[in-house]
């Protein structure tokens, strides 16, 4: 399998998941305790914008909405980073986005398979100290250095789906993650296409764990197979971050609106309670603005 992430940089999930990890990052690093960063599935660090790339429906509309948004940041001044004569030329990946983030005491672990993208990669880091980047599975890169000595951290999970088995693998790899080191925060990316992979991800999580989902659609779900939108599964969160997070996508959802909807959602699913029952009512935006 060698997936390339070249078309899809800087598409509407990018800007979800991206913005999303500044801010749990940001509240993590608000104690001076070294942080493990570890990444599944990392890419290449940095992306050459194209006019025909997922970007023009993604972070081609941030950026030309950017003077009015507002709670954006840290994700946003990084965008800047990669603009030439006002315009965006570049979009930085979850590895440089952390890397630009985290302090020289902070460790990354970085897992990608494909050794071009790797060599990408490295280049991108600059050289960063404290930081490994590694040819294996992501998944086997997480057991083998789980737990980390660093009390603290974040694991980033973001397969391409491209594996059969990948809702079954990702499922196991969250649990054992949570095994090995229980106070450690992960995000973990999905798509929004099939509703049934999705839920049935979610019941085999909550017999052994609580954890938190946000979603982000840009069109309504009508069945098929079709990308509507994505969703993060969030396990021990970092304190403060569900509101701080909510806010910013309460205002980028209306920018990524396609035909005037956005959806935004969350939602607590806590052990041994199945996602259909869920006591805790989704909080919900929609957008009535077209664009």
């Amino acid at each position: 399998m060698n997936y390339s992430h070249d078309h899809h940089a800087g598409n509407a999930a990018d800007c979800f998941k991206h913005l999303t990890l500044s801010l749990a990052l940001e509240r993590l690093l608000q104690k001076d305790s070294p942080l493990f960063y570890l990444e599944t599935h990392a890419g290449a660090g940095h992306y050459r914008l194209a006019g025909e790339g997922e970007n023009r429906l993604g972070v081609d509309k941030v950026w030309a909405a950017r003077r009015e948004l507002t709670g954006l940041s840290p994700w946003l001044d990084l965008l800047k980073e990669g603009a030439e004569d006002g315009v965006l030329q570049q979009y930085p990946g979850s590895p440089v986005i952390a890397a630009r983030l985290l302090r020289p005491q902070d460790r990354m672990v970085l897992a990608e398979t494909v050794a071009g993208v790797r060599e990408r990669l490295r280049e991108a880091l600059g050289g960063r100290g404290r930081t490994s980047v590694l040819g294996e599975d992501g998944y086997a890169v997480l057991r083998a250095h789980l737990p980390p000595p660093e009390k603290r951290g974040l694991i980033l999970m973001d397969p391409p789906f491209e594996r059969r088995d990948e809702w079954e693998a990702l499922a196991s790899a969250i649990l054992t993650a949570h095994t090995r080191w229980p106070q450690g925060c992960q995000i973990v990316w999905y798509p929004i296409k099939v509703r049934g992979m999705i839920s049935r991800l979610f019941q085999a999580l909550q017999r052994t764990l609580d954890f938190e989902v946000v979603e982000l659609r840009q069109e309504p779900e009508i069945g098929g197979a079709h990308l509507v939108g994505s969703g993060l599964i969030l396990v021990r969160p970092p304190w403060g971050l569900r509101e701080r997070l909510l806010a910013a996508l309460a205002a980028l959802g209306p920018v990524l609106a396609r035909g005037g909807f956005w959806d935004l959602s969350y939602r607590a699913l806590p052990r041994s309670v199945p996602a259909r029952e869920d006591t805790r009512p989704a909080r919900r935006h929609q957008a009535t603005v077209k664009e």
